[in-house]
């Protein structure tokens, strides 16, 4: 149950073994009775709650609940005495116990309910003197009591926050959400607001986010405001509660939930703007959206704080949610992982997990079905979902914000997560179909660069994702005229078992034998992933092929390859390329930078991996170099091309060594290895100029997708045309034509960007 156990002067209640929701009216009367009677032989000066996370009422705090108890311990001793209540003859003796029974009673729910009890109390003048004495009597213990409860914290603090929940919130840092009954954590008193331009900023709907800084426990805090919610009046508060509670009650199973979010809106909006007309109640169009978007959330969604930081996706990469009642955090691109000020309940949890489940016909999540990937794709949302008898009894929540678009060369600059001439030869590789693999731990950036690759592919040839493709933003790039496919293959979990679905190698080969095309593997983790992965390469030499999978090292890979797979290391020399992906940091609490660590390239001819690129961490992001150790020109290094001329680079280009996939290509070309080299400085010059572009003009969109898109599609047309029959192309030419028109093409976009802002 939910008593207090007692070690020395503190008092610890076990919220695991409680079955109350804590802060609820009936843990609080549980507790306050609790309390009431260990108090006069206990000398309690302080109280800890442990959930998820401990609750401590520290002695200046605790008082307040100790000073309460003790007097309500000493009422209830009062009650007891019988002398107190005049002579038992007296008609109205029954009537002044029952007042002071239901007194006490009212005393653990309602403590300015019960004062009033005890001042509106009235009893007419007895018929007999003899009864004179009685009344008199307990009318002086009524007023002795009355003055000694008014003089209690715990009342003042009812009054001043409105009922017992609020005020018992208060006192453990906590207070009840908005519109819901679960309750979240206060700031802490010692929490530093960060001082960067990135520690507060604005999303949609009115949303204000800040972040601060626990110094004490080196930790962040995600604060979520919404100062157009908060400021309602008290008639349209009442009117969104309301809402929520009627529509909650409703069942909306047998509809679509891909667009049920959507309906639900804008038909809440209307409601809430006709009931106010008819109310004569005050809104405006602003907050009845914003109104209607916050009954969405608990009605169809996931509930307020979560829908709210799906708002937040240019910021936020994960979302995950340990247990109920334990704080929701995130990772946060900036400052790393964050924690909010809310907990979710057992209920809430289950309803937004349900919610998540009806998102994609046919998910099961029950305990036949513990474990459940489910994609709510209104917000483009994989959500991974646990419960017992997966877990300890808990509900659990793994959610990551799925990349609407994909990163391009040229926000990875922006980030500083590759140097320009290495952004410039992956370029290069992917745009000659040469195979890769794509490494690294989890969260260090596979996918978003596999995506980033697909860039480079372009419109001009079939692309298939197949296995795990939903990270991949497939339907950005078909409406940007890619041809771009996707198919479905079974998956690891399903090894073993009967399904209708084929396997990766099966499905690989039928759509190769479709016509030639680029093959995207994303997150390959089971067994037959990895053989099928294997097979094609080393079956079909030459298929264009791009891949990820978790692993630190080339030894990770052979050691998992042979050990566990049983496949001999020598077939990795079928993928041309190698590139790890490292997570970064500078100091405890620096932000997580997601760079490239390093890369390797298949010598087949000598059975030998060569580093062609090795990262050198300095003491910040700014002065850490991604070196290319096949080049002895000290710009392949450089943080920023823009400058670099390619008709002096055309005199200078020095091999250091020659790496195994120019060599190959050069020589099935016919190419020159310099032109490939020329190309990639050249491609890096462009992403720069994209890059200092974007920070010049402060439009961030000019390193996005449609930008960065129109520019290289823009250098490649440029560079065919420039091409002679040996491959090569005139460098210096191509830099010309592209310096004559990127000031014609960024002038024509800001242009169109303030029209499409508006005036100030």
């Amino acid at each position: 149950m939910c008593d207090l156990r007692i070690e020395g002067t503190k008092g610890i209640v076990d919220l695991a073994k409680c079955p109350f929701e804590f802060g609820s009216p009936e843990f609080i009367n549980y507790h306050l009775k609790n309390l009431v009677g260990i108090i006069q032989d206990t000398p309690i000066k302080e109280i800890d709650y442990e959930e998820e996370i401990t609750f401590i009422l520290p002695p200046e705090k605790a008082s307040v609940l100790i000073e309460y108890a003790k007097v309500v311990s000493q009422i209830e001793s009062i009650r007891l005495k019988k002398d107190i209540y005049g002579h038992p003859s007296d008609p109205n003796y029954r009537k002044r116990q029952a007042l002071l029974e239901k007194f006490v009673d009212y005393i653990y729910m309602n403590p300015v309910s019960a004062a009033r009890l005890l001042q509106e109390y009235k009893e007419p003048t007895p018929d007999s003197a003899a009864f004179m004495k009685g009344l008199q009597t307990f009318q002086g213990w009524i007023a002795g009591i009355l003055k000694r409860f008014e003089a209690t914290e715990l009342l003042k603090l009812v009054k001043e926050k409105g009922d017992m929940r609020s005020a018992f919130l208060s006192l453990v840092g906590t207070k009840s959400m908005a519109f819901s009954s679960t309750i979240s954590l206060d700031l802490p008193e010692n929490a530093v607001a960060v001082k960067t331009a990135k520690g507060i900023y604005d999303l949609p709907f009115g949303v204000k986010i800040s972040i601060y800084e626990i110094p004490e426990k080196d930790f962040y805090i995600y604060k979520m405001e919404n100062p157009v919610l908060e400021s309602l009046s008290p008639e349209l508060k009442s009117m969104l509660m309301d809402m929520i509670t009627g529509q909650m009650k409703e069942n909306f199973t047998a509809m679509d939930y891909t667009i049920l979010f959507g309906l639900k809106v804008n038909e809440y909006r209307a409601k809430f703007m006709d009931e106010s007309l008819k109310g004569s109640i005050d809104i405006t169009p602003k907050q009845a959206l914003i109104m209607a978007r916050e009954a969405a959330s608990w009605v169809v969604g996931m509930g307020s704080p979560l829908e709210t930081m799906m708002l937040d996706r240019d910021n936020l990469t994960d979302i995950y949610i340990d247990s109920e009642n334990s704080p929701i955090y995130m990772d946060h691109r900036e400052f790393g992982i964050v924690q909010s000020l809310y907990r979710y309940n057992y209920e809430m949890l289950e309803r937004a997990f349900k919610n998540m489940i009806f998102s994609e016909k046919g998910k099961k999540f029950d305990e036949n079905f513990p474990v459940s990937d489910v994609v709510v794709k209104r917000e483009a949302l994989r959500c991974h979902l646990q419960r017992p008898p997966a877990t300890f009894g808990e509900l659990q929540g793994a959610l990551r914000l799925l990349s609407e678009e994909p990163f391009t060369y040229a926000q990875y600059l922006n980030y500083k997560s590759m140097s320009p001439f290495f952004a410039g030869y992956d370029d290069v590789c992917v745009s000659m179909g040469a195979s890769g693999a794509i490494l690294g731990v989890k969260g260090s950036g596979k996918t978003s660069f596999t995506a980033a690759e697909i860039t480079a592919i372009g419109p001009n040839k079939r692309i298939i994702p197949i296995q795990d493709i939903w990270e991949i933003p497939v339907r950005s790039f078909r409406k940007r005229g890619f041809h771009i496919g996707a198919a479905k293959v079974s998956s690891g979990d399903v090894e073993g078992k009967e399904t209708k679905e084929l396997d990766l190698v099966s499905m690989a080969n039928a759509l190769l034998r479709m016509g030639d095309a680029a093959l995207i593997i994303n997150e390959i983790r089971s067994r037959s992933a990895v053989q099928g992965v294997i097979n094609l390469l080393n079956t079909q030499p030459g298929v264009f092929l791009l891949y990820n999978l978790h692993a630190e090292s080339l030894d990770d890979i052979r050691d998992r390859l042979e050990l566990v797979f049983g496949i001999p290391a020598a077939s990795m020399f079928a993928t041309d390329r190698y590139v790890f992906l490292n997570k970064v940091k500078f100091g405890r609490r620096g932000r997580t930078n997601r760079v490239i660590g390093y890369a390797f390239e298949s010598d087949r001819e000598n059975k030998q991996f060569v580093k062609v690129f090795d990262y050198k961490r300095g003491n910040t992001i700014d002065n850490s170099v991604l070196n290319c150790l096949f080049l002895k020109n000290k710009e392949a290094a450089m943080p920023d091309l823009s400058k670099i001329d390619m008709k002096a680079m055309e005199k200078e280009i020095s091999f250091e060594l020659m790496p195994p996939l120019i060599k190959r290509k050069s020589e099935l070309t016919g190419v020159p290895p310099e032109q490939f080299v020329l190309q990639a400085f050249f491609k890096g010059k462009v992403f720069s100029d994209l890059n200092n572009a974007a920070i010049s003009t402060g439009l961030k969109d000019i390193v996005m997708l449609d930008f960065f898109l129109k520019a290289n599609n823009f250098v490649n047309r440029s560079m065919a045309s420039l091409e002679n029959e040996n491959g090569s192309v005139d460098f210096s030419e191509a830099q010309k034509r592209w310096e004559d028109a990127f000031p014609k093409m960024l002038k024509e976009h800001v242009e169109i960007s303030k029209r499409e802002k508006g005036p100030e």
